[in-house]
């Protein structure tokens, strides 16, 4: 440091001194105050760690991702995040398990024709429990987001329980790194296959994105035969080049999945055969319906209406909740352990599976019965 010297000029050396010593002084004090800050930054989350870990731990879900807005450019017309939230810079996803023994429920409809226990797959594997817990998670979630950085947050509908427009939340949940689609378009997560749902919260901060998932394919479309073989109503096609739904999420990351049926897949979803209605004693449509469309499904919504069919209502604006084989059979996310080695089903997904040495699916080999 400077130091004033002695001489005649005493008075000019000592206040030219002073400030001097002042401004080595504001010198030291600011490198210390920012050698402070970088220690301490050192040891603080990033505001993507607090959302994620307040996700985990506050609202209690099983995976948590982020998407950047570019992943989203090839949305078609009004399913982009900015159009439901101007200025979106990141979508924030995140999934909840589907418990075992709510898929247990429909198993035993169609295993052993126990149509009274299905409701608890409705309630707590579809669109009840599930549902609501991401619509919790997404509420807490987004005030959270707002009360700490000042941001816009939206949260998103999350399934058929809101009589209004939402995003698809498949899509999203893929463009934030937590899946890959399945044949069957449902998203599969390696950790639980296409038994999990998904919610978000669209907002204005910018976040940094997770990567989106890569590497060997969850479901190999071209060996597995299981969704298409269990769809009851022959909704899910089988596997043909050039026949898929491409998605172009940007990076070089393409998705593809079937072309579903839709109105095939509502027939059984919806309960319009025998084997998916409460009753199980008569159609609601003709069976052998090769291409139905959607005006045939009028009648159906008068049966529902009627108080002595109140099996056939539920929560939402529409029934949706009756079939669901494609997810409960896909041999991902550890079935064998968890449905067939338990005794819950007694199926033997092995047989649409068309087997090779380096099989990247929890299958087994048995002779169990099949569908």
């Amino acid at each position: 440091m400077v130091f004033p010297q002695k001489g005649k000029k005493k008075g000019l050396y000592s206040a030219v001194g002073r400030a001097i010593l002042k401004v080595q002084l504001y010198t030291v004090r600011q490198n210390a105050c920012t050698a402070v800050y970088e220690v301490m930054k050192m040891g603080m989350p990033t505001i993507e760690k607090q959302i994620k870990d307040f996700v985990l731990t506050e609202c209690h879900q099983e995976k948590v991702g982020i998407a950047c807005i570019e992943r989203f450019n090839s949305s078609p017309k009004g399913m982009h995040p900015t159009d439901f939230l101007p200025g979106c810079q990141s979508v924030i996803m995140f999934c909840t398990r589907l418990p075992d023994g709510a898929v247990n429920a429909a198993l035993r409809t169609y295993e052993d024709r126990n149509f009274r226990v299905h409701g608890q797959y409705g309630m707590f594997g579809y669109v009840g429990a599930p549902n609501y817990n991401l619509l919790w998670a997404a509420y807490r979630l987004a005030r959270y987001i707002e009360k700490n950085t000042g941001a816009i947050a939206m949260p998103m509908t999350a399934g058929p329980t809101h009589g209004s427009g939402m995003l698809s939340m498949r899509h999203c949940a893929v463009a934030a790194g937590l899946g890959q689609f399945g044949w069957c378009s449902i998203v599969l997560t390696p950790e639980f296959g296409p038994r999990n749902r998904f919610g978000g919260v669209l907002t204005t901060l910018k976040l940094k994105p997770d990567p989106m998932m890569d590497g060997k394919r969850l479901c190999d479309y071209e060996k597995c035969h299981v969704c298409e073989k269990v769809c009851p109503t022959g909704a899910i096609p089988p596997y043909k080049p050039g026949q898929e739904r491409v998605v172009d999420f940007g990076e070089g990351h393409i998705e593809r999945y079937s072309a579903i049926n839709w109105t095939k897949c509502k027939i059984a979803c919806e309960g319009e055969y025998k084997d998916f209605n409460f009753n199980g004693d008569y159609d609601l449509m003709d069976p052998i319906m090769e291409n139905p469309i959607d005006e045939e499904f009028v009648p159906t919504q008068m049966f529902r209406t009627k108080a002595e069919n109140v099996y056939h209502n539920f929560i939402q604006h529409q029934t949706s909740w009756k079939c669901g084989n494609c997810l409960q059979y896909c041999p991902l996310g550890g079935w064998k352990e968890r449905f067939h080695d338990t005794g819950v089903s007694n199926v033997n997904v092995n047989q649409y599976i068309d087997h090779y040495p380096d099989v990247d699916m929890d299958v087994y080999n048995g002779e169990e019965e099949g569908l």
